[in-house]
């Protein structure tokens, strides 16, 4: 991973850390982070996009396209791609819970507090 894929990367880390039940491992070569068996969000290969479950991903892309995206490649998923160096750390916040939130167990959902 290259200086600056680190350390948008770590942005990434520093909120998903704080739910429960997560782990972090390769997928596709790239950094990923999984509850249970299911990966909820992975850096890209390009090491500046981060690749996410969103139920919600059409009303995010009208806010700003420039931040939030999909490629043909995700047209019929619930997958949205969120530009690191661009997005505000609020929305980053609220990507990745809603993400974790939509492939977490039952349990684990009960066991969070916010």
């Amino acid at each position: 991973m290259q200086v600056n894929s680190y350390s948008l990367w770590s942005r990434v880390c520093k909120i998903a850390e704080t739910l429960p039940g997560i782990y972090e491992k390769l997928m596709f070569d790239t950094p990923a982070f999984y509850t249970g068996k299911k990966f909820f969000c992975r850096l890209r290969e390009d090491g500046e996009t981060l690749v996410l479950y969103n139920n919600d991903r059409d009303e995010w892309i009208d806010r700003n396209p420039d931040v939030f995206f999909f490629t043909d490649h995700y047209k019929n998923s619930s997958i949205l791609l969120v530009n690191l160096e661009s997005v505000k750390t609020r929305d980053l916040e609220k990507l990745l819970i809603n993400s974790w939130k939509i492939r977490a167990t039952k349990t684990l959902l009960k066991s969070y507090n916010k």
